[in-house]
């Protein structure tokens, strides 16, 4: 049946915002019928070209009412300064816009693009895009590298990690000769075992100052806060700092500031500006509740970027030595490490305001103890159980001081392997491995290397969803004994700090433990948002990241920046010659060097979300598009021009 003329509309793709030849172009429209033409909009519509052929395409919203029209169309071709003719008319379409457009990968090479909207402005949690990725099965890829003499140096005993998108930094706390400054830092572009990877740097005279025993790290996308604990003789607030842009071994890369308190501080948060240090012991008067806040937007060595505020008192209730922070893109939580009250801070509000600080009393909630460390899996914030066996959950969809938002659950023996006495955890994007640490029981035999995995697409509380692995079994001589750890995306790494010994005294060690949590043909992540306090002891903001394998193992881009709701543009492309980039709202923020071929696809690709239904998306993906090619600039500008303005880009004319 003919179109009638009076119920077709005419779109104008306009030739100014195109910045490349392009093909098969998917398109967002979005344009406003006006009043006298309203009742000539039909309520079902499809898009053709100017000569009326039939494009593929797809009405999301067609309002008679109120004359909105929203869909997409692919654009067979497009043009730099010439216009693009379209035409909206009546009937249903018979050539579907899909979701996937993935074509074929050749030659280790792939372009993985997404055209998505997102709901909420949230900057931390996993929220994939795209992948083809499995899981391991069971947390048994284990291995062990003994780093405790690297470069010469005592590079025993650390407390905690963290990841910058290529290198694993351990934080310096402890060795067998006392408290020390030997920062250590992996290359996760080589080998776990080769010497070559791993470098050491004695930062315990930094600018003037005695700048040993630190407790987690913190990346705020080029520097390194070392979170300050004791060094020795005194709890201390000076808090050291590694600019990652120069050399690991130049002296002129690191600098200190001394906050000016004698009061430790145990793990830090971060919210993208601020650095939230979580108060461990005060020097004189005991267990402290004073946070000491960071601007890292400020000068470093300026007393006006720091902040210190008392929240022992929360609520009216005693809110004192916390051991760990994590941030849930919304909220900061302080984690008690004596079985206190939990604090959570709103970093929207004024800092030292009342209001942004609320605290849960956990003593109505049993089986909740001491914690080491905590993680967010995007909704569910894990607290770890440190020297006991109880792990608790709270909910951040409903009321942070109900005690129904939280579950405690004792694992108990899993596996056949006894499960208790954790520091720190890591998310992976479907599991939550505990970090092994000491049971609670002796100091001359009970530090250990008993993994516990949670599976979170089952229930919290389902014996099925736990699963357990002896780290000294699977890798020895690995001793156990770790405090905290870092992730890298495919591999868990675990920082060594304490072994068993008769006498019962501190004897630090330096084998590293590390986990593979992918699975056999895992190929690529394409994520929004990736996990940035991951480890239980460190923070950071990664937002955007591309995650690829390859032969000689994973690259990972991370944009390191904070994430706004609405349209956009995500691309990862990885190519053997020119590694890997990744693009956001058409700018390639990052980028990183190859690792030979990237490896095929084995797995289904999975969009919005990874398989299981973890990692889902805060929003929807419009289309994910996949070939083996490199993305030019154009193409990169063509698409955001589009996606931030699309009733600019393509008008309605007619």
């Amino acid at each position: 049946m003919a179109t009638r003329l009076d119920q077709t509309f005419r779109l104008c793709i306009d030739g100014g915002s195109i910045h490349e030849n392009l093909e098969e172009q998917p398109v967002l429209f979005d344009v406003v019928v006006p009043p006298d033409r309203r009742d000539d909009l039909a309520p079902d519509a499809h898009v053709c070209d100017g000569e009326g052929a039939e494009l593929k395409c797809r009405i999301d919203r067609l309002d008679t009412k109120t004359g909105q029209v929203r869909g997409w169309v692919v654009v067979p071709r497009m043009q730099p300064g010439v216009d693009v003719e379209m035409l909206l008319v009546p009937g249903t379409c018979r050539r579907p816009f899909s979701q996937q457009d993935l074509g074929p990968t050749v030659a280790g090479a792939l372009c993985v693009e997404g055209w998505i909207h997102v709901d909420e402005a949230r900057s931390e949690a996993v929220q994939v895009v795209a992948a083809s990725w499995e899981f391991a099965m069971r947390p048994t890829a284990l291995a062990t590298c003994d780093a405790g003499a690297v470069d010469g140096q005592p590079t025993q005993g650390f407390f905690g990690a963290v990841f910058d998108g290529r290198f694993i930094y351990f934080a310096p706390q402890c060795n067998n000769e006392g408290h020390h400054g030997h920062a250590l830092r992996y290359d996760t572009h080589m080998p776990f075992d080769d010497s070559a990877a791993w470098r050491a740097y004695d930062a315990a005279t930094t600018e003037g100052l005695t700048t040993k025993g630190y407790y987690g790290a913190v990346f705020d996308g080029r520097f390194v806060y070392y979170v300050p604990r004791f060094d020795g003789d005194t709890q201390h607030s000076r808090v050291l700092r590694l600019d990652t842009t120069g050399d690991f071994t130049d002296n002129t890369s690191w600098s200190a500031f001394d906050a000016g308190q004698p009061i430790s501080c145990q793990g830090a948060a971060f919210d993208g500006r601020y650095v939230y240090f979580a108060p461990g012991m005060h020097q004189d008067d005991g267990p402290s509740g004073c946070v000491l806040r960071l601007d890292t937007l400020a000068s470093f060595h300026d007393e006006g970027s720091w902040d210190w505020h008392d929240v022992s008192t929360t609520g009216g209730l005693d809110c004192r030595c916390f051991d760990g922070a994590v941030y849930d893109g919304r909220h900061i939580y302080f984690v008690p490490l004596n079985g206190g009250p939990v604090v959570r801070h709103d970093p929207k509000l004024p800092f030292a305001e009342a209001d942004a600080w609320e605290a849960f009393d956990t003593t109505g909630l049993p089986g909740f103890s001491r914690c080491v460390g905590a993680v967010f899996d995007g909704r569910r914030v894990y607290f770890v159980p440190y020297a006991h066996d109880t792990v608790v959950c709270y909910d951040t969809e409903v009321p942070f001081t109900a005690v129904g938002s939280w579950t405690a659950h004792a694992p108990g023996s899993v596996d056949g392997l006894d499960c208790r006495g954790y520091d720190g955890a890591a998310f992976d994007g479907r599991y939550v491995t505990f970090v092994p640490f000491w049971d609670g029981e002796t100091t001359t035999d009970g530090f250990h290397a008993r993994l516990l995995r949670y599976d979170t697409t089952l229930p919290f509380t389902a014996a099925e969803a736990w699963q357990a692995a002896d780290g000294s079994v699977l890798a020895p001589p690995n001793p156990g004994g770790f405090n905290g750890g870092a992730f890298d995306g495919r591999f868990l790494y675990m920082a060594p700090w304490r072994l068993n010994d008769p006498s019962g005294q501190i004897h630090a060690h330096g084998q590293v433990l590390r986990l593979d949590t992918a699975a056999p043909g895992s190929s690529f992540q394409l994520r929004w948002v990736d996990c940035g306090h991951n480890g239980g002891l460190c923070g950071a903001v990664p937002g955007p990241a591309f995650l690829v394998n390859c032969a000689d193992g994973p690259v990972c881009v991370q944009a390191h920046a904070t994430v706004t709701a609405g349209w956009h543009h995500l691309a990862g492309v990885y190519s053997p010659e020119n590694g890997a980039e990744l693009w956001v709202d058409g700018e390639c923020v990052v980028r990183q060097a190859a690792r030979g071929a990237a490896l095929p696809s084995a797995q289904e690709i999975t969009v919005g979300e990874l398989v299981g239904g973890s990692g889902s998306l805060c929003g929807h993906v419009a289309q994910v598009r996949l070939r083996s090619r490199r993305l030019t600039a154009g193409e990169a500008r063509t698409c955001a021009a589009n996606l931030r303005a699309p009733a600019d880009f393509v008008r309605l004319v007619g």
